[in-house]
């Protein structure tokens, strides 16, 4: 038998982990390349969020409330992205490190053979992992870090999250932090390489040595099915529950549904080995039906190597089942906020402050109009000790709220009033959502023990009930209330009758006429839309990558096979569109799941909001197609050179 390239027959005393590891660089540096780009590109991000997250912690203790409330939004954000970070590497890293371990089977049967003991195998392993962590992500960290960390601090200061005069940390404690982050990280991938050296120190020298692709094949586990479907009757069957209970409006059971999607999507990643093969079949029809002689070529690939369809259609389900879902919901909601506000506002115009700025709380007249403040403070309603799961409700906190006198809301503002009168809210009257009315139970006359802002109980009479809460606060409790039991009251908006242009505008205030603010209207905040950017650019990254690397990887298995095709007569562009097909058929399968689950979370959505599909920019699903099959198809294609000569193709096999 001939040796792997790089690895010579020597005895086994001289077979050293720093040897072999040399030896796997120069023969198959394709094959470290994955690795070593997730530790890079995951170093690069974690030490630049894990910088900035130093810089808000460090804000979060001025003495400025502004300022120290500002760092608090950007430590959540930031927090929240170090944790999806930290999540998707562990995906990405374990699967690239696991394939790299089972194409180098043979060097370990080698190994095994000349007398190495299972134990020094699983240790060079280890020691491999723990070389090419700390290399790559030290370089990764010292090239990208900085920069990234600079970008984001742009983008936070422009966001309004971080004050302009407030820096990065000093280099001492930069350079502290960014080692922790690369320790952590050789850490991650020597958890995640365990079980592949376990599987190595187990496997059989002479039957790897018989059968070299025989590690590259595994099998369905057992312990991966049980975990699938714990999954769905623990994290799935829950949320499906609640969103079945009779006792929630409508438009409370179609906000679940996304978070729907972020359980059923890693429980049919989990599922995936049982799921894809029957889904192959329907691709297989058509790749035939569109080339009769290559398609079938294809479509016996995907059927006969199910475990490598899977592993390219689940980081495909990731990708694009979370961005769709999230984008979907995130844009459904933002149209059905926007409608609502165009259908609600009667204002002439809208006065609003910049961040840090305090609108009064009492609107003075002013020549040739009239000011309405809506007074931003918080109620907390008595818990429904009826309502369904209510024993396992936690307390409610205080909800957003409106001071305002119901006779001067409603020459403003149409809320959609379904039963009662708006003009009614005064005195020790309120008004609330026909969301809250429904979950407790409330009908117009309802005497309601409510906490006010202050802490303060006091007993109130429900005087109307409004349909349109989604882009307003679910409650509305009289301006003299409060005014007396909210500290340091402040106006959210001052809304406007009459004569726009003669407002005395204050520093840090904007005017806005009723179309042009309309016009310009963000249903979401700056937060907020930062955060679905983020969640989306960092699952989608990094399941891409995932992807890409098992394309590439999976088509250096088949060096053989390609040649062994041209021998029988298959062309080079034949050959081009059989691997195409190939990746393209996986991929049709992880989209057909993705679809699916975004499907079902989504239009409960759309239906509850009154739209007929859910709302998500034509662009945006272009840009993710797009995105995913270059990040699929340009690996794979570089990878298998299918355009070379018949000669060259057999030499790439034999080496």
């Amino acid at each position: 038998m001939t040796p792997a390239p790089g690895l010579i027959a020597i005895p086994a005393h001289r077979i050293t982990p720093f040897r072999l590891f040399v030896s796997e660089l120069r023969a198959y540096p394709g094959r470290v390349a994955g690795a070593a780009t997730a530790f890079a590109i995951t170093a690069a991000f974690v030490s630049a969020g894990v910088l900035l997250l130093a810089t808000s912690i460090g804000a979060s203790t001025s003495r400025d409330a502004a300022v120290a409330a500002q760092a608090e939004a950007a430590g959540n954000l930031l927090s929240l992205l170090l944790g999806l970070l930290l999540m998707s590497s562990v995906m990405v890293i374990g699967s690239t490190l696991s394939l790299w371990t089972a194409q180098r089977q043979s060097q370990f049967a080698v190994c095994r053979a000349l007398g190495v003991t299972a134990g020094r195998v699983r240790r060079m392993i280890v020691a491999d992992v723990v070389r090419l962590a700390l290399l790559t992500s030290a370089v990764g960290a010292a090239l990208g870090a900085l920069p990234l960390a600079a970008a984001g601090h742009r983008l936070l200061i422009g966001a309004g999250l971080f004050p302009s005069t407030l820096g990065l940390p000093d280099a001492a404690t930069g350079l502290a932090l960014t080692a922790g982050v690369c320790a952590s990280l050789c850490l991650v991938g020597v958890l995640a390489a365990l079980s592949a050296a376990v599987a190595a120190g187990r496997a059989d020298p002479i039957g790897l040595l018989k059968d070299d692709g025989a590690a590259l094949a595994p099998r369905r586990s057992r312990a991966r099915l049980i975990t699938g479907l714990s999954a769905v009757v623990l994290l799935c069957g829950p949320i499906v529950l609640v969103m079945l209970v009779g006792g929630l409006p409508s438009t409370s059971r179609a906000a679940v549904a996304p978070a729907l999607a972020l359980m059923i999507i890693p429980t049919l990643a989990v599922l995936a080995p049982w799921i894809v093969p029957s889904l192959t079949w329907p691709v297989g029809i058509l790749l035939r039906v569109v080339d009769r002689r290559v398609g079938r070529i294809a479509a016996a690939g995907l059927r006969a190597a199910p475990v490598r369809t899977t592993a390219i259609a689940v980081p495909v389900l990731i990708a694009v089942g979370i961005s769709v879902t999230l984008l979907g919901a995130a844009g459904t909601v933002d149209a059905a906020v926007q409608r609502e506000t165009q259908q609600s506002l009667r204002a002439d115009g809208v006065v609003t402050a910049d961040p840090g700025t305090l609108l009064p709380a009492i609107a003075a007249p002013y020549p040739g109009g009239a000011g309405t403040a809506l007074i931003a403070t918080t109620v907390t309603a008595p818990k429904n000790t009826a309502a369904p799961f209510a024993e396992f409700t936690p307390p409610a906190a205080g909800t957003r709220a409106w001071g305002v006198d119901g006779d001067r809301l409603g020459t403003v503002l149409d809320l959609g009033v379904h039963a009662g009168r708006m003009a009614d809210v005064k005195g020790s009257a309120f008004a609330v959502s026909a969301n809250q009315a429904d979950a407790q139970g409330w009908q117009v006359g309802r005497r309601v023990r409510m906490t006010l802002a202050d802490g303060t109980a006091q007993t109130l009479r429900l005087a109307a009930v409004f349909d349109r809460a989604l882009a307003f606060p679910e409650f509305v409790i009289p301006a003299r209330l409060a005014l007396a039991h909210t500290a340091h009251p402040t106006a959210e908006q001052i809304l406007l009758t009459g004569r726009t242009s003669t407002w005395p505008v204050r520093h840090g205030e904007h005017v806005y006429p009723r179309s042009a603010y309309l016009s310009s209207f963000a249903p979401r905040s700056a937060i907020d839309e930062i955060s679905v950017r983020l969640t989306v650019g960092v699952v989608t990254g990094y399941a891409l990558l995932a992807a890409a690397n098992t394309c590439s990887l999976a088509q250096r298995d088949r060096r053989a096979l390609r040649s062994h095709l041209r021998a029988l007569g298959l062309g080079r562009f034949q050959l081009l569109r059989c691997v195409l097909y190939e990746v393209l058929g996986a991929a049709a399968v992880g989209l057909m799941l993705a679809a699916a689950t975004a499907l079902a979370c989504l239009m409960p959505l759309a239906s509850a909001f009154g739209f007929g599909r859910p709302v998500l920019g034509d662009r945006w699903a272009a840009a993710i197609l797009a995105v995913v099959l270059t990040a699929l198809v340009l690996p794979g294609v570089l990878t298998a050179h299918p355009l070379r000569g018949i000669k060259r193709q057999f030499s790439q096999a034999a080496s």
